[in-house]
């Protein structure tokens, strides 16, 4: 093991929480390398040191009054703050993207000529879809003379190569 993995251990070694086969494992890796000993020795002495504290009782008066402090809710106080969250960047980049594209709409001196253009692709887009569905109709028309043709070849249609029985 390495160092890193070890020194992990090391606080449940002290507490002997590990099993036998990691414990063993770390009293291997502590044989070969000073500066997990060393480490290991100053936890034990920080341990030692906490254990020294002396331990203050609490009473049941005080006890009582922090559990009898009402439970407050937090209330809503507006700040810009949340615009500062990692997750809006992308969200804030894209909205100034398209308010600055907007007002390039705007105030463009051309923007007479621009509305044109889009006039004239969105009338384009229209006679496209028109011309689509009357194919559409016709298609449909086609089809509709060959129905039971169709739905014949269909039943009959064996896609897994079964036989019937």
């Amino acid at each position: 093991m390495n160092c890193e993995k070890i020194q992990e251990l090391l606080s449940p070694y002290i507490e002997d929480e590990l099993s036998e086969e990691r414990k063993q494992e770390v009293e291997k890796h502590l044989q070969g390398c000073a500066s997990c000993r060393m480490l290991l020795v100053s936890l034990k002495e920080a341990r030692e040191a906490m254990g020294a504290f002396p331990q203050l009782e609490v009473s049941e008066r005080l006890m009582s009054q922090l559990y009898a402090l009402p439970h407050r809710k937090k209330r809503f106080k507006f700040s810009f703050d949340f615009l500062l969250r990692p997750s809006l960047q992308p969200i804030l980049a894209a909205a100034t993207i398209i308010l600055t594209l907007i007002s390039f709409y705007f105030f463009n001196p051309n923007k007479a000529q621009i509305d044109k253009s889009i006039n004239r692709q969105i009338h384009l887009g229209y006679s496209e879809i028109e011309r689509l569905y009357a194919k559409a109709e016709t298609l449909a028309t086609n089809i509709g003379e060959y129905k039971n043709n169709i739905l014949v070849s269909l039943l009959n249609l064996n896609p897994f190569g079964e036989t019937e029985e």
